[in-house]
């Protein structure tokens, strides 16, 4: 007879699944009673809490962003510049890639002020190109994160990627709040701006438009020249005059 694993069974169990609650049912009642007592060894391992990871490092200073944003340093939170580091690592910025992120960023969300669009979304209820097929998605998905990503079809792929369900569960709010940076590199990585970004390397203002323009959809895009002041102040900082 073979050997099973008790991990396997904990990976696949389905609790719909009326067989597999009557086994774990006989199990329990097949198993000495001192296993299933709370202080029990395997019950307190299996309680134990993990170790919260280690903070990634911060590749520019809050003092570099409150300049870049034109906000206060004070008011970035560890949490804050910690997405920003995971969505810097995810994507594999370089400094280059950096700057034209931060400039979009700066003027999508009026220098970090709004994670989440102004509008309530209502204008975007029905837009099957952005996955809206529900009644109430158009405000439940509406610009989320500092780029205002928008619509439920970025959600759901976002949520699919980093493993967490409440990002499409909850939707915005809760995206916003938790994964500012991190859903906006997601949209920026799966649009390929890296390619669009290592291709400017001048940064002059008519290259700044044109990522702007692959940002916004139009071009001159909106707000094009406080895309560049924000880039401006992005590529000093960064790069150097």
């Amino acid at each position: 007879m073979s050997k099973i694993s008790l991990s396997d069974f904990f990976r696949f169990f389905d609790d719909n699944n009326v067989n597999q609650r009557e086994a774990v049912v006989l199990l329990e009642s097949m198993m000495p009673k001192t296993l299933l007592m709370d202080k029990s060894a395997w019950v307190l391992k299996y309680r134990e809490k993990l170790d919260a990871p280690p903070a990634p490092s911060w590749p520019i200073t809050k003092e570099q962003m409150g300049y870049i944003m034109q906000c206060s340093s004070d008011k970035l939170s560890g949490d804050l510049m910690n997405d920003y580091a995971r969505c810097v690592a995810d994507c594999e910025m370089d400094v280059l890639e950096q700057v034209y992120f931060l400039g979009q960023v700066g003027h999508e969300s009026a220098g970090l002020q709004y994670p989440i669009e102004i509008h309530d979304g209502s204008n975007y209820e029905g837009r099957d190109d952005l996955g809206n097929s529900e009644p109430g998605w158009g405000v439940k998905y509406a610009g989320t994160g500092f780029i205002q990503v928008t619509g439920a079809y970025w959600h759901r792929l976002f949520a699919e990627s980093i493993g967490d369900p409440k990002v499409f569960e909850l939707g915005k709010t809760y995206t916003a709040e938790k994964y500012p940076w991190s859903i906006s590199a997601f949209w920026w990585k799966q649009n390929s701006m890296k390619d669009m970004c290592t291709a400017r390397k001048e940064c002059t203002n008519a290259q700044i438009d044109e990522v702007g323009a692959r940002v916004n959809g139009r071009m001159r895009p909106n707000g094009a020249d406080d895309r560049i002041a924000y880039t401006d102040r992005a590529y000093r900082t960064l790069i150097g005059v």
